[in-house]
């Protein structure tokens, strides 16, 4: 089943429910009310709920190079899975990084075949990675590690060939993976407490300094539940989470199960 189908099921069984489904339609703000909150849309309608579940997402960044519009749908990749490695099993890849989902990935797809060109723009690899994945990656022979450098070219046809970094040159690559962050799509959201990043806290990861609102209601934030009482969050826009579909999916389900205590209250 592709991914379009999937989600035209989805559609169907939601409004079988009695769910309304505006489609396009982009939220300019969020903001609570005596009895609830209000969602206000770019063109000036206003939404008023009970409760609201922010699922707004991130966006994964990107290298500014050119062509990468054009290797996006076939050869860069923001995860490394069993699906991407299907792809490119045995093969040279490139990892764009210098965090610990680089380094998961670069060992991942070493122990899987392929031999990784890890590249990184800082000059100390353990000042953002875990130490034990740094001694892995430098004991590992089929991971070349290269600190201190940038990507600056893309090379192939229809799919990439090659990736030109800045300290070593050429290298053949059949595949990128691009871990250098994401950022969430929070900024039409005001009031809510986030990380230095913009992702929204959650549950027992709100600042103590904003659960002074709760005291009035008697209890703790629930799980999934924002800074803002009845406002909750989940998926890649959420701080801490897996930023997979699975997980997303997952923390969704446990938000609704939170909203419906929440107004139980």
């Amino acid at each position: 089943m592709s991914g379009a189908a999937l989600i035209g099921q989805a559609t169907l069984q939601a409004i079988k429910f009695g769910v309304r489904v505006c489609a396009p339609c982009a939220a300019s703000d969020l903001r609570p009310t005596a009895d609830g909150v209000e969602v206000e849309l770019d063109d000036g309608r206003t939404i008023r709920a009970r409760s609201a579940v922010v699922t707004s997402g991130a966006a994964y960044k990107r290298l500014h190079l050119e062509r990468w519009d054009d290797f996006e749908r076939t050869s860069i990749h923001y995860a490394a899975t069993a699906l991407e490695l299907r792809q490119v099993r045995g093969a040279p890849v490139v990892v764009a990084g210098g965090g610990n989902s680089a380094g998961q990935a670069a060992l991942y797809l070493a122990t899987n075949g392929c031999t990784v060109h890890l590249v990184v723009r800082g000059d100390d690899l353990g000042s953002r990675m875990s130490s034990y994945l740094v001694d892995r990656i430098v004991d590992d022979s089929r991971i070349h590690l290269h600190p201190s450098s940038n990507i600056v070219g893309l090379g192939g046809d229809e799919t990439l060939e090659s990736v030109h970094i800045d300290t070593v040159g050429t290298v053949p690559a059949r595949g990128l993976f691009c871990f250098i962050g994401a950022d969430p799509a929070t900024g039409w959201i005001g009031g809510l407490d986030c990380d230095e990043a913009g992702f929204i806290r959650t549950g027992t990861d709100i600042a103590l300094q904003t659960l002074e609102r709760w005291q009035d209601l008697g209890r703790e934030p629930l799980p999934f539940e924002t800074s803002t009482p009845r406002v909750f969050a989940a998926g890649d826009v959420r701080r801490g989470s897996m930023k997979r579909v699975a997980a997303a999916v997952g923390e969704g389900s446990s938000a609704i199960a939170s909203v419906h205590r929440a107004l139980a209250g």
